[in-house]
Parts: C-alpha cells; structure tokens; sequence
C-alpha cells in the first residue's frame, strides 16, 4: 500500500492546486477575456503547482536552471500575441527564446556549439508540435493529446528521471485537462494560443529533464509520437480524427515510455 505521507502531498501539488487555480482563472476569465483565458489559466496552474512543489528551492536571483521557469512561463503567455497573427515564423522565434532560456544556463559545461544545437533542435520540435496541432485547437484532440503526453511524461520522469520534474509535467497536465475540460463544454473551444502555451511549457520542462536530468531519447521520442499521432492520422484520412482512434494512437506511445522508464529503474535496481 503506498504511504501517505508521500501520495497525498502529491496529490495536492500536482493534481488538486493546478486543476482548482486553472479552474478558477478560466472561470473568472472566460467571458471577459475568452481570447486569452486559456493559456492564462495554464500557465496559472503550472506556476500554482510549481509554487506548492519548488517554493522551498527557488531562488531570485536565480542559481540553478529551474529558477528560470517563471521566465518560461512568462514567455509561454505570449503564444496569446503569437497567435493574434499566426504565422510559422513567429511561433520558431518564440519556440526559440524559450528553448535558449532553458539551455543557457548549461552553456559552460555543455560549450557554445552543443547549446546552440539544443536550442535549434527544441525550437524546432516545438515549433513543429504546435503548429501541428494548433489546427485542432477547437476540437478535443489537442488537450487530449497535450494531456495525455504531460501526464505521461510525469509518470515517466518520476520513475526514471527527476520526481520535482515529474509532479511539475503531471500539475502541467491537470491544468492542461481542468482547462480543456471547461472550455470545450462552452463555446469557445481550446484556442490555439492554449495550444502554444501548452507545446512551450511542456517542451521546457523536457528539455530541463534531457539537459539536466539525463531523460533518455527513446522516452522523449515516444513522447513526441504522441503529440503528433492525431495530426497524422487526420492528415492520412484527409478529415479530422474520429476522437476514439486519436485517444488510442496517442496513448500507446505514452505508455510505452512510462513502460521503457519503470524497465529502466528495474534494469538499474529500483523497485
């Protein structure tokens, strides 16, 4: 039976903080500000999970690389203005300022060659993800998919990677959810800035896990199927996916990287 001193601190950091603050943001504004509810909300219930997880830690002027995070977030909320004009190039440089604020800080061990690859690489997956899914932003396959990946992601990284990681990509999911969940049952939709402001946020903490944490390739590419299963299939079937084939084909690659990242602690002698 698990303990619960550890299950429910947990489960108030990461699962009941972010879904009551996004919850309450997206409820209080979602008439007024429908444009920009959303990934306010998110963000909201990010930074509410990391402030119950990571306050004891934090440190301004910041000493470690997850200091920067509100930094992070900060640039995530302006998917909002991104996406007012869409354009892919605008959604690269964005991608790209977030990504060199999670690499820099690694800039003296890693050397100016291997950071300025990571960011191009980060930028461009992000990039690529949102604009992938940024078309299904009305649709309930977007928070589905950013849902099921963050959650997955979160359970992965505890196992294998970094547990403060882990519960902030799992709080990431909640809101995600809460969100979704609230909007989709009214008449706004998600909203592609919702999109934006999830691909950036979730992007950020796996590159911290990659570069700080060692999360290993084949999880993180798992992943990153996962995101990109349901535009596939609707660009296969030249129509949106049915959400039940969506929900299966995003879920089979999250669970084979929760399964590679529980092999790899028992591989390692964990239990």
């Amino acid at each position: 039976m698990p303990d619960p001193s550890f299950v429910l601190p947990l489960l108030l950091q990461s699962v009941l903080v972010p879904a009551a603050v996004c919850a309450a943001l997206l409820l209080l504004l979602g008439r007024a500000r429908s444009d920009w509810s959303a990934p306010v909300a998110i963000a909201g219930g990010l930074l509410a999970s990391m402030a119950a997880t990571y306050h004891a830690q934090w440190s301004f002027p910041p000493h470690q690389a997850l200091d920067w995070m509100p930094l992070v977030i900060a640039l995530a909320l302006c998917a909002i203005v991104v996406e007012r004009r869409a354009a892919w190039w605008r959604r690269l440089l964005l991608s790209a300022l977030t990504a060199a604020v999670v690499a820099w800080p690694a800039l003296g061990s890693a050397g100016a060659a291997n950071t300025i690859i990571t960011v191009a690489v980060m930028a461009l997956l992000m990039a690529g993800v949102w604009s992938a899914l940024a078309p299904a932003a009305q649709r309930p396959a977007a928070p589905l998919a950013l849902t099921l990946a963050a959650g997955g992601a979160g359970l992965a990284l505890m196992i294998d990677a970094s547990q403060l990681l882990g519960q902030l990509c799992g709080g990431l999911g909640v809101a995600i959810a809460a969100c979704g969940i609230l909007r989709l049952r009214g008449s706004g939709g998600f909203g592609a800035a919702a999109v934006g402001a999830s691909v950036l946020l979730l992007g950020a903490l796996l590159g911290y896990a990659r570069i700080y944490a060692g999360f290993g390739i084949p999880m993180m590419a798992l992943l990153l199927a996962a995101l990109l299963a349901e535009p596939l299939l609707t660009a296969l079937r030249r129509r949106p996916a049915a959400i039940l084939p969506a929900a299966v084909l995003t879920a089979i690659p999250v669970l084979a990287a929760i399964g590679m990242a529980v092999k790899a602690m028992q591989d390692s002698g964990g239990y």
